[in-house]
């Protein structure tokens, strides 16, 4: 039981914090160009954990949320504190503790600590050597018991809850409350938990239900997370439903949007949340579809965070869109989402093509694929000054061993 709930608090905090609430998502899903960064890789990494957690793969969740903590971005927090949730479920106790203890000396003030502080209490409870409740906040103490007599009388515990979401109480005691009323299967708790992603609490407690509806009931919540969607005014709920159907895994209803919406913003986030989901070729179908040229853009952007399965959409409309800033911005992010893996075809579209602004996009994908040797081949070759002059400006940017020795090369000239 506390396994569910933990995945459920991960999984509606993964929205609810900035670790995934596409608040810090959104400019992971940008481009890197333009003076710009993205965190797609940690992005991708991240939510391949969290679907490694749902899928009790303990181990590929440690690996996961390892490599994203030593990255050191956006996601380090949560990813450190997910690590210790998979290596206690693999009975690596003491090293959850040393995790945990990792996040507190490293982001002492995150708000993943109370999470973690939680999971220090089963360690421990169950080790023998219990927590002294006195360490703990009164509100922290009294879900913990809210907790406890939910898993053995239901009944008396959600009228509690509903006081707690009713009342005064702070917003994190709240959001605490509804994750613990997701974990019961009890009908009285699915029934309030559904009024309250229905509205009927407000819209703030409403977005932490929908999240939280989402990550209990997964596919199951399709219908109702539409029809929250179709009746709602409101386009902060509105987002939270779309950010949702990325925990659900349907990316149906995110197409209709797409289609549907007439909200910028929103589509915006539809297209966004599909790129998040590794929807390659479904974003490259909404790209046919429409005439829209910000809507393509943002598509185009979107891919990124698709990451392998970006690579043929964006390889496609790097080809064949006849929009020159498109087809450049498509040629741009080619290099981010493959690699070297498609410096090939990047050197064959500066050379083929004639258009100076498009080979200006081609050498600074190479860059993004940090592919020295084939920018030094192409400087090495180039008749345009002003081109061999571009070049020349993004290999001094590298600072690796062979842009470093044709720097070199032309100081010896």
């Amino acid at each position: 039981m506390r396994a569910r709930r933990t995945v459920f608090i991960f999984l509606a905090a993964v929205f609810a914090a900035s670790a995934w609430n596409l608040h810090a998502a959104e400019p992971l899903l940008s481009p890197v160009l333009n003076g710009q960064s993205a965190g797609a890789g940690e992005a991708s990494l991240y939510a391949d954990g969290t679907r490694a957690i749902s899928d009790g793969r303990w181990q590929d969740a440690e690996n996961l949320f390892d490599r994203v903590a030593k990255m050191h971005g956006e996601h380090a927090e949560g990813a450190l504190y997910w690590k210790a949730y998979a290596e206690n479920k693999e009975g690596q106790s003491a090293n959850a503790l040393g995790t945990c203890g990792e996040l507190r000396r490293e982001f002492p003030k995150s708000r993943w600590l109370e999470e973690c502080g939680a999971l220090e209490i089963e360690i421990r409870g169950r080790s023998g050597d219990p927590v002294s409740p006195q360490t703990e906040t009164d509100e922290n103490l009294k879900l913990l018991a809210l907790n406890a007599v939910m898993e053995q009388d239901p009944a008396q515990a959600v009228p509690i809850l509903q006081k707690i979401l009713a009342g005064n109480q702070s917003e994190a005691v709240k959001s605490r409350a509804l994750f613990v009323l997701a974990e019961s299967s009890s009908p009285q708790a699915e029934t309030l938990l559904g009024q309250i992603a229905q509205g009927q609490s407000g819209p703030a407690l409403q977005i932490k239900a929908i999240r939280v509806v989402a990550a209990a009931r997964g596919k199951k919540a399709v219908d109702m997370l539409a029809d929250i969607y179709q009746k709602s005014s409101d386009a902060q709920v509105k987002k939270a439903v779309l950010q949702s159907y990325l925990i659900v895994g349907d990316s149906s209803k995110l197409l209709e949007a797409v289609h549907q919406e007439t909200n910028p913003e929103l589509l915006k986030t539809a297209v966004r949340t599909l790129g998040a989901m590794g929807a390659g070729q479904d974003l490259l179908t909404l790209y046919h579809a429409t005439n829209n040229a910000e809507t393509k853009a943002e598509i185009i952007n979107a891919l990124i965070a698709s990451g392998r399965k970006g690579v043929a959409p964006l390889t496609e409309i790097a080809q064949s869109e006849q929009d020159a800033e498109l087809r450049r911005k498509a040629i741009r992010n080619l290099g981010v989402a493959g690699g070297m893996s498609v410096a090939p075809a990047l050197v064959e579209t500066y050379q083929k093509n004639t258009d100076l602004e498009t080979k200006r996009a081609a050498a600074q994908a190479l860059f993004l694929a940090n592919d020295a040797h084939d920018l030094v081949e192409l400087a090495r070759a180039e008749k345009d000054i002003e081109m061999k002059k571009y070049l020349v400006q993004q290999l001094s940017q590298m600072h690796n061993q062979e842009s470093t020795a044709y720097m070199l090369e032309i100081l010896n000239k």
